[in-house]
């Protein structure tokens, strides 16, 4: 008689949490193919939260925040994707700048004729970042409480507070003091440094860790793999940037920026699938981990 390997409940979770993560790079993608019919085709992904694609764009980010905090790892990884938990909201809530009358059916009221986030969403703009703020340091009190609770160490914990407290603290302070450069770059910023980070995860995951030994070895084909995703992720940012730095992107009959948002969001799902094969029977799928991997 062949053995049926037992599968548990969180093992089964944590498998459709990572195909849910990537699932969400394909609803933000037929949200734009359909917002096609009503915008057009706009000079980046980004700029469809002015579209019917809005609440779409924003509940799929939503979804990678959650799935990504609720994933989670065991040390570095665990930090890391804690960051681009803490990323995700702020792509959703802040949207890029747009030239006024550049989207159709959104006139869009800027101070001057520079692109900026148009005044009739700043209202909800400061609202989002608001409840991000107060929610944000609830789960750090939470976070506190279940050390307690369970008598974790302090250095299980210690780095992933302290990476949301300053993530929480730069919002603040930008968006408090300095609203009209948050509003212009928070958006640039956060998708940045989110695929930057999720860059570092595919690294991370490519090689071996001998202080956990429960954690799931990569083929050397998967290995490869995920090396490739992080440069392409880090090669596409670098495009990005250097297109927006320009002021004046250029003129193409698919515009630069939205090949370069949609080659970062198909490697963030294909580095997904992978994670949800490479882990697929993962013995130890948990938040914590042994203290050694702390």
């Amino acid at each position: 008689m062949t053995d049926v390997p037992i599968e548990t409940s969180l093992v089964r979770t944590y498998r459709y949490v990572r195909i849910g993560i990537a699932a969400t790079a394909l609803v933000i993608a037929i949200a734009v193919v359909f917002a096609l019919g009503d915008v057009g085709l706009l000079q980046s992904i980004s700029a469809y939260y002015y579209s019917p694609a809005r609440n779409a764009l924003v509940g799929a980010l939503i979804a990678v925040c959650f799935g990504l905090f609720a994933l989670s790892g065991r040390g570095v990884e665990r930090n890391l994707l804690d960051v681009a938990a803490l990323l995700a909201p702020m792509i959703a809530f802040v949207p890029t700048p747009m030239y006024p009358g550049s989207i159709p059916g959104f006139e869009g009221t800027c101070p001057g004729d520079t692109p900026c986030v148009p005044l009739e969403v700043r209202a909800g703009v400061d609202d989002n970042v608001a409840t991000f703020l107060v929610v944000g340091v609830v789960l750090v009190v939470v976070a506190l409480v279940i050390r307690r609770r369970q008598g974790l160490a302090w250095r299980q914990i210690a780095a992933s507070v302290i990476v949301t407290l300053v993530v929480l603290l730069a919002v603040w302070v930008t968006w408090a003091f300095a609203r009209e450069t948050f509003l212009a770059f928070g958006h640039f910023a956060a998708a940045g440094l989110f695929f930057l980070v999720i860059a570092a995860v595919a690294v991370w995951n490519a090689f071996p860790h001998a202080s956990d030994p429960l954690w799931v070895q990569p083929s050397r084909a998967l290995a490869i793999t995920n090396i490739v995703i992080a440069t392409a992720l880090v090669l596409d940012i670098i495009v990005v940037v250097a297109l927006v730095a320009r002021g004046e992107i250029p003129d193409a009959p698919i515009p630069p920026v939205f090949v370069c948002e949609f080659i970062a969001l198909g490697l963030f799902a294909l580095f997904w699938i992978l994670q949800s094969a490479q882990k697929w029977r993962d013995p130890n799928p948990s938040l914590i981990g042994s203290l050694a991997a702390a």
